[in-house]
C-alpha cells in the first residue's frame, strides 16, 4: 500500500505502509494553498464503513462516499470493515482545523477504494500526520489508536458539567417568560436536575412557538444579546432565585447567526454572507474586527449577569469548504470566545452541539450534547453513542433534552431517560403539567444516574454495533458494570469480554422487548431468584 503526494500536478510517492499501523508526517510547502493525498484500499471483506457524519455505520460499500470537515465540524477519519465490526483500514489527520474533504471512489476494475483527500492549507497549517490503521480489532477502537497519536489532554471538566440538565427549548420555545421558568426551575430542582439552560426567546419580546408559520423569519432579532424585560422585568434577582434552589444558570447564544432586524446586522452587514435562512444572515469568521464585536457583545452577558454558563449554537453553520476555508479563522474564533467567557468565570458552562462535539473542540468547551431529536429516544439512543466513540471516555456527553407526548406510556417515557444515561440526562418538558406518574420516573431514573455517576464519570465505555445500529453499551468502572441493551438476546455477548469480572451488573432494558432469561453459570439474580425478567423500561442487578 502506498501513499502519494499530489506535487506540481504528478502524484509522487509519499511514503509506503507496510506496517499495521503508520503515522506518515506532511509538511506543506511555505507557498502551498493545497495539499491532495492518495491512497488506495483493496476492497477485501469489507462490507461496511463509517465517517463522523455518520450516527451509525453503512453496512453498505457504495461507488463513491465523502466526508467534509473542518475545527467547526466533524474530524477528518474514515474507517472501513467487515460485516463482524472487525477493521480493515481507516483513515485519519492529526490536522483538526483546515477544510479538508475525504472523498472514496471505488474502482471496479482493480478492486480498491481511491481514497483522495484536499486539504485547503496555508502558511499558518503545521506538519500534520496522516494515521493509517490496519489492525484487526473493533473499528471503534481505530478512534482510539488515533486520538492516541493526536497526543491531545483531555481537559479538567467541572463538577457541574455532569450534572443533569432541564431545559427550556422543546417545552415552551420562545414563548419563554420569568414566571414560568421559576416555576418549572422549583420543580426541576426537586426532581434531581442540577442545571437550567434558558434556551432561544429570552433576548426578544415576541412569544412565539416553533410552526411552519413561524420558522420563515425565525431568527430575525438575533445578533444584539439584550434581554427582553417584557420576559424578564427582573432577570438578575430572577437568576439569583434559581440559582438559590441550588442550579446552574445558561443562556442559549448563537454567534454565527446575524438577524436580518438586529442592530448588530446593521453595524457588520458587509461581514456576512449574502444567504439569508429563516431570518437572518451567516457572520463570516474571517472579518476578525466584526468577530471581536460579537465576542465582546457575547461574553458581556457573564459579565452583567450572575451566569453559570453559556450554551452555545450553530457554530457549524460556517461551511466547510477548501475552495473557500475558514476553518483556522472559525477555530481562532471559538478559542477567543470560550477565553473571553472564561475570562468573567473560569469554570463557566459551556456547551456545544453535535457537529462541533469533537475532540478538537474539547479545550473550549465544557459539555458536549447530541443534535435535536424531539420525540426520538432511539435517535438520540445513537447520537449519543457517536459523540462517545468520536471524543472518548471522561468527557461531559450530554442527552438531547427528552421529550414526550403527554399521552405517551410509562414504558417509552423510561426508554427516554434509560437513553439518555447515554450522556448525561436532559429533559423539556413542562414539568407544572406532567403527571405524578411522569415525576415518579425522572426522578428515578435521576437517582439511579446519582448512584452511579462515578461509573458514567469516570469508567471505561464501548459500544457495540450490529445490522447498522447499536447493539449495546458497557461502561464499568472496578467494582460496577452497566449494559444498555438494544438486542435482548445478546447480554451473554455483551459479556463475553468481562469474563475476569467482579461485581455488580446491571443490565438497562431499552428494547421494546422484556428481557427473560435464567442465571447463568457464574452469575447470580441479586433476590435469590433463579430467573430474571426486565421488562422494557426496566433493569435488573447481577453479581458474579
Amino acid at each position: 500500500m502506498q501513499l502519494e503526494l499530489l506535487k506540481n500536478g504528478t502524484w509522487q510517492s509519499a511514503g509506503a505502509v507496510a506496517k499495521e499501523f503508520e503515522k506518515i508526517t506532511i509538511t506543506p510547502a511555505p507557498d502551498a494553498e493545497r495539499i491532495q493525498l492518495k491512497i488506495n484500499i483493496p476492497i477485501i471483506d469489507i462490507q461496511s464503513y463509517w465517517i463522523p457524519e455518520n450516527r451509525i455505520p453503512e453496512n453498505r460499500i457504495p461507488w463513491n462516499i465523502e466526508t467534509k470537515s473542518s475545527a467547526q465540524r466533524n474530524f477528518p477519519f474514515i474507517a472501513f470493515f467487515n460485516s463482524e465490526q472487525q477493521n480493515r483500514c481507516s483513515v485519519g489527520l492529526s490536522n483538526l482545523k483546515d477544510d479538508t474533504v475525504i472523498r472514496a471512489k471505488m474502482n471496479q476494475e482493480s478492486c480498491n477504494y481511491e481514497i483522495t483527500i484536499d486539504i485547503a492549507v496555508n502558511s499558518k497549517t503545521k506538519p500534520f500526520q496522516i494515521i493509517i490503521n490496519r489492525r484487526n480489532q473493533p473499528w471503534t477502537k481505530c478512534l482510539n489508536d488515533w486520538r492516541k497519536a493526536l497526543k491531545m489532554p483531555l481537559p479538567d471538566f467541572p463538577v457541574a458539567a455532569w450534572q443533569p440538565v432541564f431545559c427550556s427549548w422543546y417545552a415552551v420555545h420562545a414563548a419563554v417568560t420569568q414566571p414560568w421558568l421559576e416555576q418549572n426551575a422549583k420543580l426541576a430542582a426537586e426532581l434531581g436536575f442540577g442545571t437550567l439552560i434558558v434556551d432561544d426567546g429570552w433576548c426578544f419580546d415576541e412569544m412565539k412557538r416553533v410552526a411552519p408559520s413561524t420558522i420563515g423569519n425565525w431568527y430575525e432579532m438575533i445578533g444584539d444579546w439584550e434581554m427582553s424585560t417584557q420576559k424578564f422585568p427582573d432577570f438578575t434577582t430572577h437568576v439569583e432565585r434559581v440559582r438559590a434552589l441550588g442550579l446552574n444558570y445558561m443562556l442559549w447564544v448563537t454567534p454565527i447567526l446575524i438577524g436580518a432586524k438586529s442592530k448588530l446586522y446593521q453595524e457588520i452587514k458587509d461581514c456576512v454572507s449574502a444567504d439569508y435562512h429563516e431570518g437572518c444572515y451567516r457572520f463570516d469568521p474571517i472579518h476578525e474586527d466584526a468577530g471581536k464585536l460579537i465576542i465582546e457583545k457575547i461574553s458581556r452577558l457573564m459579565k452583567d449577569y450572575p451566569l453559570d454558563g453559556l450554551k452555545i449554537d450553530f457554530l457549524d453553520d460556517v461551511p466547510t469548504n477548501p475552495e473557500r476555508p475558514r476553518g483556522q479563522e472559525t477555530h481562532n474564533f471559538i478559542a477567543a470566545l470560550s477565553k473571553a467567557i472564561r475570562a468573567h468565570k473560569d469554570d463557566a458552562l459551556i456547551e456545544f452541539r453535535q457537529s462541533y462535539a469533537t475532540i478538537g473542540m474539547l479545550p473550549f468547551a465544557t459539555q458536549f450534547r447530541a443534535g435535536d431529536v424531539p420525540f426520538d429516544f432511539m435517535d438520540n439512543f445513537h447520537r449519543l453513542a457517536q459523540i462517545r466513540v468520536s471524543v472518548g471516555d471522561g468527557v461531559p456527553v450530554h442527552a438531547d433534552p427528552a421529550y414526550w407526548h403527554p399521552n405517551e406510556t410509562p414504558e417509552n417515557i423510561s426508554r427516554h431517560l434509560i437513553a439518555s444515561l447515554l450522556g448525561v440526562p436532559m429533559l423539556s418538558m413542562d414539568l407544572a403539567k406532567i403527571s405524578k406518574t411522569e415525576k415518579t420516573i425522572i426522578s428515578n431514573w435521576l437517582k439511579f444516574y446519582q448512584k452511579h455517576l462515578d461509573t458514567f464519570k469516570n469508567g471505561q465505555w464501548d459500544v457495540k454495533y450490529r445490522n447498522g445500529a447499536v447493539s449495546w453499551v458497557t461502561v464499568f468502572s472496578r467494582n460496577e458494570l452497566i449494559v444498555f441493551m438494544n438486542d435482548t438476546w445478546g447480554f451473554a455477548e455483551a459479556l463475553r469480554d468481562f469474563d475476569d469480572f467482579k461485581g455488580e451488573i446491571i443490565f438497562l432494558n431499552l428494547s421494546a422487548e422484556n428481557m427473560r432469561f435464567l442465571a447463568f453459570e457464574g452469575y447470580d439474580c441479586l433476590g435469590n431468584s433463579t430467573e430474571k425478567n426486565i421488562p422494557s423500561g426496566g433493569f435488573g442487578y447481577f453479581r458474579h
